[in-house]
């Protein structure tokens, strides 16, 4: 399972989770030679809670005895008794299950296609990857293990809200704006930022903008907040402006925003009101907003476009019909989907896809951007395979305006000569 002999050629920083501490590792697979070599990986890693299985009934009979479970789980898929993808199902119907890392010796389209429904049945995948499988790759999978598929016991209660409380925060203009940095793959210097709606409460808690953005849809809200999400970057654009920085934003547009008459004119007079450049603004809109209603998504983003903001199609990848809307309408970026970008480093079979998405957006002379950049080696690869742009965790998360000057001044110094060195 894990290939030793390419460790001493990598030094992959590692920053376990306290979970996978704690709680351990399970090691299930047929092969006893394998299961010994991947012990022993994790025993230099730290980790004291290791447990074995032989097969998948082996390991699920293990999880009912165990409190607390594994953190996560090296799974085989070829098994006898129980293969990998049973197992993957009996684990979706347990309340509280490990994350799980696939390793296989089955080819990458048959790996593909189990870690899509093992994420498709509500597991966290860490990584997929074919035998034998580096300490290197180990290592970025166990690293990016977080604690929002966690046990009930582990999970806060859900934040609640209705149509009022959004209302009086619309009013009040208590939802903000936040921004994420997008970063140029060339220079390593910001390209431009994404604009971002975040809500805290009265109660001082954070509304997801999962439950606040379908509220908004739902009640006829949605072009008043994305209005207010507008009006809070021209007010803060312009305070750059004064400061000589001269930051490019993407804002997303639903699929309601798109149906409504009236809302790019009104786009159109806010931003000739405030004196932005229309081509320092580009809007998000996701794959599926373009289906909803066609001839209105045709109008508004024509229209859009012919006074010079951007559009984005957003989530690229993940619809059924990528490349017809390319041929409809007028985009000026595409933004790869976080899912081709994170399995692309360790599977062949996805990251051609990945190159072949950024290199039609090359031939259509259109900017590529990727989405939810969380390692190193999927930065490195990015930018071997010319992607122009990248945003995501690894390279800054999403930060009030009031930290955003402070991270273009301070911090993007230190991550060009970081990311230079590491990138060659």
């Amino acid at each position: 399972m894990i290939s030793h002999n390419t460790w001493t050629n990598n030094n992959a920083p590692l920053n376990l989770h306290d979970n996978i501490l704690q709680q351990g590792v399970m090691v299930v697979d047929d092969s006893s030679m394998h299961r010994f070599s991947a012990h022993s990986c994790l025993s230099a890693f730290g980790i004291s809670h290791l447990y074995e299985a032989a097969d998948g009934k082996m390991a699920l009979d293990q999880l009912a005895q165990l409190q607390p479970i594994p953190a996560v789980m090296l799974l085989d898929l070829e098994m006898p008794v129980m293969d990998g993808i049973e197992v993957l199902q009996q684990l979706a119907q347990l309340s509280c299950k490990p994350a799980v890392v696939l390793v296989s010796s089955s080819d990458e389209v048959l790996i593909s296609a189990v870690a899509t429904m093992a994420e498709a049945l509500g597991i966290q995948l860490l990584g997929a990857f074919r035998k034998p499988v580096s300490q290197a790759e180990l290592v970025d999978a166990l690293n990016s293990y977080h604690v929002d598929v966690a046990c009930p016991d582990q999970i806060h209660a859900p934040v609640v809200t209705d149509v009022e409380q959004l209302k009086i925060a619309l009013d009040r203009a208590k939802i903000q704006v936040h921004y994420q940095p997008k970063i140029d793959l060339e220079s390593m210097r910001i390209a431009g930022v994404e604009a971002l709606a975040r809500w805290k409460n009265p109660q001082g808690d954070w509304i997801p903008p999962s439950v606040f953005i379908p509220l908004a849809e739902e009640q006829d809200l949605i072009g008043a907040l994305t209005l207010s999400v507008l009006d809070q970057v021209l007010q803060d654009m312009n305070s750059w402006w004064e400061k000589e920085r001269y930051i490019p934003v993407a804002i997303n547009l639903s699929a309601k925003s798109l149906a409504e008459f009236n809302l790019a004119n009104e786009i159109i007079q806010r931003v000739i009101r405030k004196g932005i450049p229309a081509h320092f603004i580009t809007f998000e809109i996701t794959e599926s907003a373009l289906v909803v209603d066609l001839p209105s998504a045709l109008a508004t983003i024509s229209r859009l476009r012919l006074r010079g903001f951007g559009v984005s199609i957003d989530d690229f990848g993940t619809g059924f019909s990528s490349l017809q809307q390319l041929s409809r309408f007028p985009f000026s970026e595409l933004k790869i989907d976080r899912a081709f970008i994170r399995s692309a480093p360790a599977r062949q079979y996805i990251r051609n896809i990945l190159r072949s998405a950024i290199e039609m957006g090359q031939g259509l002379g259109i900017t590529t951007v990727a989405e939810g950049v969380e390692t190193e080696a999927e930065l490195h690869l990015l930018k071997s395979l010319g992607c122009k742009q990248a945003q995501g965790f690894l390279l800054a998360r999403p930060m009030p305006e009031r930290e955003l000057m402070s991270w273009v001044e301070q911090d993007l110094q230190r991550n060009h000569t970081i990311c230079q060195t590491r990138l060659g």
